[in-house]
């Protein structure tokens, strides 16, 4: 019972059909049975053949693409070959015209192990004697922890030396790269900065960190004009004692920005020299109630709809009551205006009825078609979207139309003025040189940007900006005094934002210039008025006098201006149109070269 039954081998049977007829010595009938051996033996021959292909299959296929691409017939792709390398240097930035404005430089730092000092405190002493800028008790402390200590980012090639020849343990001199920017603060906030183990944080630096090993980074900025407009901002910073001060430059062609300053502002090279106040960009991320600037948009909306002409004419005497709140003008004419005369004496009250003859839906289609609704696609991280109503009635309708209720950044309003006084398209702007022209997008009608060039130089002629006149470029453009807005709510009426954005030549617009002060206070010569035509205006008409050579514009005659005030063409379109009538007709009576 102990023993241990051996199995019993099972009976295999095998089936073996019959066909009827069939030659039995045939080859088709000469059966082999086959064992569970054989059949998984057949099995693993058919896998290991089914492999061998695939293998085969695959090698092939590669050995034919590696032939194509060592004989040129394939590229890499292009994702991949682009790709930018951790270790690659970041890419330079220059002006328009190639000038220097951010670069990687090599240098070397001096760095001290505490754990191999002998003595702390003699080589702390020793360091701070040949190192100036060294705290020879504070370095000790740290030396005497056994840290390590980073004790300068940069050595001169003569402080290096110097170091060397005291021979002390534990020294080292690591190679780094730093970023240096050639130009100092001059244009710091288009820039931008950078921080250690972190590359760009802020402006076109931050920009550059997705540029490793790529060529150098074209600004549109030219560093020529920014310097002019950085100059007569500090100057009216120091004669109006503002708060801050901003302006930018911008083709309105082409939607490239020339220059743009921010003040106060800082150095690139050392950033934490400043508050972080200075290091903010009010030009392109700080949104504000801009003003009278709005104007020109309810003007330029109410053309384009047929509801108005430059003489069309609004009641502006008193008051004027819009649901609960009533409208004045600050210096009102107290009488009936014609539209170009809203605009020209800058009236809050026919302002308000042109918007509310637009209607709301209208005015938010122009708005946001002027780019006053989003968030501009610009090229620097420091953007904000503006700052809209939560609802839209008559009353916000009324105040929005001469730009009270709606903030926007002072670049948003550059943009939508140039399309007002460029022939009608906008175009977003941009810091960086573009590779084709941005063709825009149609806003006006040509006929509605020629009127609003008329009223606009209307403005600088017999308005509100008689001090923003520059001789031979006949300019256009528009004074914006608003009051701030209070902390607790409401307007301040004792601060201001000041502003004068305005274009040249005005004929023929090619750049829009804006410029604003936030809370100037009255000057030496102002009269006791604080306002843009005292202070804005005339630094506009000094910037223009300055860059306009830089810019590459020339002065012309009254009879020329006024003819393409009044055609709406450039004076290069008329005289082209000129001399092909007179060539003509000369051909036609027989003459002979023009």
């Amino acid at each position: 019972m102990f023993l241990r039954k051996s199995k019993r081998a099972k009976p295999k049977a095998y089936v073996i059909a019959e066909a009827d007829g069939a030659d039995a010595d045939s080859e088709a009938f000469k059966v082999r049975a086959t064992g569970a051996r054989g059949r998984t033996a057949a099995r693993a021959r058919t896998r290991i053949m089914m492999c061998a292909s695939v293998f085969v299959f695959v090698f092939g296929a590669l050995g034919v693409r590696l032939a194509f691409i060592s004989f040129g017939g394939l590229q890499p792709s292009g994702h991949y070959a682009s790709a930018p390398r951790l270790d690659a240097p970041r890419a330079e930035i220059v002006d328009r015209n190639g000038a220097l404005l951010a670069v990687d430089v090599p240098v070397i730092a001096l760095e001290v192990a505490g754990n191999e000092v002998w003595d702390a405190k003699e080589a702390a002493q020793q360091l701070a004697g040949v190192l100036s800028d060294v705290d020879a008790a504070a370095l000790a402390q740290k030396l005497e922890e056994g840290r390590y200590v980073e004790v300068r980012a940069d050595l001169t090639p003569a402080e290096r030396k110097a170091v060397f020849d005291l021979g002390l343990p534990g020294v080292r001199f690591a190679a780094r790269v730093k970023r240096f920017f050639p130009q100092g603060d001059l244009a710091a906030h288009v820039i931008g900065h950078d921080e250690p183990g972190k590359g760009g944080v802020m402006g076109l630096e931050k920009t550059a960190n997705r540029y490793r090993g790529k060529g150098p980074m074209r600004a549109s900025i030219d560093i020529r004009v920014q310097q002019i407009l950085e100059e007569e901002l500090a100057a009216d910073m120091e004669k109006f004692q503002p708060e801050a001060a901003w302006g930018a430059v911008m083709d309105v062609e082409t939607g490239e920005v020339i220059a743009l300053a921010s003040l106060p502002d800082f150095d690139p090279n050392a950033p934490g020299a400043v508050g972080a106040d200075s290091r903010r960009n009010r030009a392109t991320y700080d949104r504000y109630e801009l003003g009278s600037a709005f104007k020109a948009f309810t003007a330029a909306a109410v053309i384009e709809e047929g509801l108005g002409r430059e003489s069309t004419t609004y009641d502006a005497r008193g008051s004027f009551k819009v649901a609960d709140r009533r409208i004045s003008d600050f210096h009102g004419e107290n009488r009936v205006l014609t539209l170009s005369e809203v605009v020209q004496y800058s009236s809050n009250i026919g302002a308000a009825r042109m918007a509310l003859d637009l209607g709301a839906q209208k005015q938010q289609r122009y708005l946001e078609a002027l780019g006053l609704f989003s968030a501009l696609p610009i090229e620097i991280a420091e953007n904000r979207e503006p700052d809209l109503p939560w609802q839209w009635g008559p009353v916000e309708t009324a105040t929005i139309s001469y730009g009270h209720g709606i903030a926007v950044t002072p670049l948003h309003l550059l943009a939508a003025f140039s399309a007002v006084v460029n022939g009608g398209e906008y175009r977003a702007p941009h810091f960086l040189a573009p590779e084709k022209a941005d063709k825009g997008s149609r806003v006006f009608s040509k006929e509605t940007s020629a009127a609003m060039r008329r009223i606009l130089r209307r403005v600088v002629t017999d308005g509100t900006a008689s001090f923003a006149e520059v001789e031979g470029f006949f300019p256009i453009g528009k004074t914006a005094t608003a009051d701030k807005r209070s902390l607790t709510g409401g307007y301040n009426t004792n601060a201001r934002i000041a502003s004068f954005i305005g274009a040249v030549p005005g004929y023929a617009p090619r750049y829009a210039v804006l410029i604003t002060y936030d809370n100037p206070q009255p000057a030496e010569g102002t009269h006791g008025y604080a306002t843009a035509g005292w202070n804005a205006a005339p630094a506009f008409s000094r910037f223009v006098e300055r860059a306009a050579p830089l810019l590459g514009l020339a002065p012309v005659n009254e009879s020329e201006a006024l003819a393409s005030f009044v055609t709406g063409e450039p004076p290069s379109l008329r005289r082209e149109a000129k001399f092909s009538r007179g060539y003509e007709g000369g051909a036609g009576k027989g003459g002979g070269a023009p």
